[in-house]
């Protein structure tokens, strides 16, 4: 039997005053205003409450909509806020689940460090995105599981079954992580009732997707991807109208049935290859040591089964982010960050431990000794991840943004209504009542400025594209040609089949006006 840890007090308190911490740092670099592509799309999608892309986000969205109640800041940032509050909640969680793995405070607080303090995970807790929810949802199922299994109390479990449920709408990679949680059922759980707790939780949890689902589908805002994809180009989906009739029909479009097993290994090797060897760089040096040496040592440390949790979820989010075919799949990393955080932790405990069993044995050092070494080590590695982003931590205090920001161009620093000022600027160049098509990284910034800004609600703005072949749908030439006499039609964005079909006047600044050759 392994010795297994129960939260005290003091953990909640410390676990309390590192939410506080991450959550202070998040929200001092936080995204100011409207950005562009999926971000922007969310931040316009939690105020109309209007359908995403796939797979739908309904459950996001409307945890979104709780955030742009608030009522200081504008509404794309307070749906930035709800990166900020789960990325600092799964950074809380950190600590807490070392604690439960037998690890050392100390520990716990430096791989909770190294969680909020990597750039991977910090910047896409800035950002209106689905990725930091999912670890802060990773996080508290993991969290909840854990306290379920030191303390035989259902309610843990029913919990964590609502969670698993809800996941269903926030995000592919928390689902993944029920392979991890029915490993600790099949070999944990002996009575009914653990099971009637687990299932009745998910099965709550997944009707509450599906309500979300059902009303974000009947409220049908102009902005919602059913509007601004979907409808006017259903020819490059496979569809006519009358396959996109009804909630279920809907549903089977943004929950399309391929099989997810598919994605594995889609990328070539030679991009798998480099991948991984990116991946060895994302963290430092010391850090991966100690992962490795965590992933090893947890077995010893918490047991089999707790061991296997983080071994099966990380190696599902993290395998599909280094092999699949997508051209965004770093933004996989950062919830499978969570279990690199946990092991971390497993890993500077065992060497805390092996270091103090080495004094020990040196009878050269007495306790006092002994208690100042060991305590030195563990100051250093708590303040090794403060020490690895001192650059992004100065930046952050003195001008509010970490370096890496301005780096990789997260965010417009200097000029954060940037997105909203161009698109007031193509907006402002339309005529009444007009159709605009552009490609997908402006379309919701366009979206936004018009619908929540207030600016031309009488615009009806679509995505040109909808696939990598960059061409416009035959169901939107025939869109256009059903409103070109009545409306007046624009492009930002021009392809072949427009030139053999219209005329096209240029504008200038990017805007090409169509006419009937």
């Amino acid at each position: 039997m392994h010795n297994r840890t129960s939260l005290q007090r003091n953990d909640l308190l410390t676990a309390a005053g590192v939410w506080i911490l991450a959550f202070a740092l998040f929200v001092r670099t936080l995204a100011p205003s409207l950005l562009w592509g999926d971000s922007a799309e969310f931040q316009t999608l939690a105020y109309t409450l209007g359908m995403t892309h796939p797979s739908g986000y309904m459950a996001h969205i409307l945890i979104g909509k709780l955030f742009t109640f608030l009522p200081f800041g504008n509404i794309a940032w307070r749906v930035n806020l709800m990166s900020a509050f789960f990325a600092a909640l799964a950074v809380a969680q950190v600590y807490l689940i070392g604690r439960l793995l037998n690890g050392r405070r100390a520990a716990a607080l430096a791989s909770s460090a190294l969680l909020a303090l990597a750039q991977g995970f910090w910047w896409r807790a800035l950002i209106a995105e689905s990725y930091a929810t999912a670890a802060g949802f990773i996080a508290s199922i993991w969290l909840l599981i854990l306290l379920w299994e030191r303390t035989h109390k259902w309610g843990f479990l029913f919990a964590a079954g609502i969670l698993g449920g809800l996941s269903l709408g926030i995000h592919s990679t928390i689902v993944m992580t029920a392979v991890s949680v029915l490993i600790v059922m099949v070999t944990s759980a002996r009575t009914k009732s653990a099971w009637t707790a687990a299932a009745l939780g998910a099965l709550l949890g997944a009707a509450c997707t599906l309500a979300a689902f059902l009303y974000v589908d009947a409220n049908d805002p102009p902005s919602s991807i059913y509007n601004t994809v979907y409808r006017p180009s259903l020819s490059e989906f496979g569809l006519t109208e009358s396959q996109f009739d009804t909630p279920f029909e809907r549903l089977a479009a943004i929950f399309p049935a391929n099989h997810f097993w598919d994605y594995y290994f889609s990328a070539p090797i030679e991009e798998i290859h480099a991948r991984l060897v990116e991946f060895v760089s994302l963290l430092p040096a010391w850090a991966f040591v100690l992962i490795l040496l965590g992933m090893l040592v947890l077995f010893q440390r918490a047991g089999w089964r707790d061991a296997l949790y983080p071994l099966a979820g990380f190696l599902l989010v993290w395998g599909l982010a280094v092999t699949v075919a997508f051209s965004i799949f770093r933004e996989f990393y950062v919830p499978a960050m969570v279990f690199l955080a946990v092991w971390m932790d497993a890993g500077a405990s065992a060497f805390l431990d092996g270091l103090d069993g080495l004094l020990k044995r040196i009878p050269a050092t007495g306790r006092v000794m002994r208690t100042l070494l060991v305590g030195a080590s563990s100051l250093t590695l708590v303040l090794l991840p403060f020490w690895d982003a001192r650059a992004d931590l100065q930046s952050s205090i003195l001008r509010g943004y970490p370096e890496f920001v301005r780096r990789d161009h997260i965010y417009p620093i200097f000029a954060p209504d940037k997105a909203i000022q161009d698109a007031r600027k193509i907006l402002g160049r339309l005529e009444p009542n007009a159709i605009l098509f552009t490609e997908w990284d402006k379309l919701y910034s366009l979206v936004y400025t018009a619908e929540v800004e207030n600016t031309r609600k009488d615009v009806s703005i679509h995505s040109a594209f909808v696939n990598e072949k960059m061409r416009v749908a035959d169901s939107a030439l025939a869109y256009i040609d059903a409103n070109i006499d009545e409306r007046p039609i624009y492009f930002t964005v021009l392809s072949p089949e427009l030139s053999e079909n219209y005329q096209i006047e240029d504008l200038g600044g990017s805007l090409y006006r169509l006419r009937r050759k």
